[in-house]
Formats: C-alpha cells, structure tokens, sequence
C-alpha cells in the first residue's frame, strides 16, 4: 500500500475516536437541576432545588410568605400580606419571578430548563 493511504487511514482512525469519545462525555453529562434563589430586600437569604419536595416559612417584620417546592416547581402556598398577588401568581419552574412587595421577597429560578423556548 502507499504510505499516503496508510497516514490518510491512521489520521481518520484518530479523528473518529476523538469523535466517539467526545460524545460519549457529552451523552453521559449531567446538568444541574433549576435552584431556586430567594430575595429579602435585595438580598439571597436562601438557594431551594427544585428537584427536592419541601416547605418553609420565610419571615419578615410585616409577616411571613409560606413557600413550597412541589414537582420541579416553586409557590408561595400562603402568606399575609393584604394583596395576595405572590400567592395567586402560582408554581413558577422558571419564567417570571414570583415577587412579594408588602414582604419585600422575590423568588427567582436559576439554572436548568423553563418553559421558555428561545
């Protein structure tokens, strides 16, 4: 055989296992689940997965939001604030903040998939 077929086919060879292995990393990579960040007066007071069912009560001097994860997604169960906006907003997995202004609490989805398409 010629030599230039030789190198041809070896380089080749090369080529398709870096193809193979690079695929095979990427197929087995795992992406982190969405968090969920919650904001007190601006501040992070406390990072949720959504990927863990759980319920907790956030407090402030006017009052308290009860907030709980359930399948992938995060609500404001119940609080009492006059307006009751962030408890009627429902489960969030991503798309627009629930935000609580009488408790200056605002709850955010990082991370992960939501349910808009770019």
């Amino acid at each position: 055989m010629n030599k230039k077929i030789i190198i041809a086919a070896i380089v080749l060879a090369a080529v398709a296992v870096a193809g193979v292995a690079v695929f095979l990393l990427m197929y087995n990579f795992t992406q982190p689940g969405p968090v969920a960040e919650i904001y007190q007066d601006g501040k992070l007071i406390k990072s949720v997965s959504l990927s863990e069912n759980t319920e907790f009560t956030v407090e402030c001097d006017d009052g308290y939001n009860k907030i709980k994860v359930e399948g992938g997604k995060i609500c404001v169960a119940e609080a009492d604030c006059p307006d009751k906006i962030c408890v009627r907003q429902g489960k969030i997995n991503g798309s627009v903040p629930i935000v609580c202004l009488p408790h200056r609490l605002e709850i955010r989805v990082v991370g992960g998939n939501s349910d808009v398409d770019a």
